[in-house]
């Protein structure tokens, strides 16, 4: 099931370093509960619980781009027994999520960065996950179509992908000029989507999108999330 790719230095990767890293719940905790709230309520729970009886196997999770493993927490405790997988490209992030999950069992956390390539350039066997949950995390991604193809081949038979990030705002609001900040904040690719293209590219990549929802998280930051899953 796992194995640690080959880890390039990342501008996503420089940026959750430190103490920015060790900071980062106290600095976005509000962002973080609202936006998380909204991929829980997305999330088709039932359809884990079922995975043992009709796979014979425990559900299995992979949480990309997982942080300092908040999510990956709670997914446990509403999924007991399920083997966790979380991928990161930032080591003190990654280090925050060990001690968060320590006490958890069935837990895989390992550094690497999500990308291109047959499997979204992560070491995994093809349809291994009942979930994959990316988050806060697709509008860095350089190559985001093929990056979802790769993920979607990640999916078991019956899996599901649960997306969510930051949208772009409309006029009146100063985007480009905000957009640039975030650049210069994160040094990524600082390229965000509306929902209706996140639902385009996913239906491109062949995914297929059951349900999506745009929400505001403050004055400042609009959201989406949605939830796909392998176009039979």
């Amino acid at each position: 099931m796992s194995g640690t790719p080959g880890l390039k230095e990342t501008p996503l990767s420089s940026y959750y370093t430190g103490r920015r890293a060790r900071f980062y719940n106290t600095r976005w905790r509000t962002y973080t509960r609202k936006t998380l709230a909204e991929v829980q309520a997305t999330i088709d729970f039932p359809a884990l619980h079922r995975v043992p009886e009709r796979l014979v196997r425990p559900a299995r999770i992979l949480d990309v781009a997982c942080g300092t493993g908040v999510l990956l927490k709670w997914l446990l405790e509403q999924v007991p027994g399920t083997e966790a997988y979380g991928v990161d490209a930032s080591a003190d992030m990654l280090e925050q999520a060990g001690a968060v999950l320590k006490n958890q069992l069935h837990v895989h956390l390992e550094r690497a960065v999500v990308g291109a390539g047959e499997t979204a350039g992560l070491r995994y066997a093809p349809e291994s996950f009942d979930l994959i949950t990316f988050t806060n995390a697709l509008h860095d991604l350089p190559e985001p179509g093929a990056t979802l193809a790769g993920l979607k081949r990640l999916l078991a038979p019956g899996g599901q992908l649960v997306m969510e990030d930051f949208a772009r705002r409309k006029r009146p609001f100063p985007w480009a000029a905000f957009e640039w900040f975030v650049r210069r904040v994160e040094g990524g690719q600082g390229h965000a989507s509306t929902l209706a293209e996140a639902q385009s590219l996913c239906e491109q990549t062949g995914l297929h999108v059951s349900c999506g929802k745009a929400f505001t998280v403050n004055w400042l930051w609009h959201a989406w999330v949605l939830r796909a899953s392998a176009s039979s």
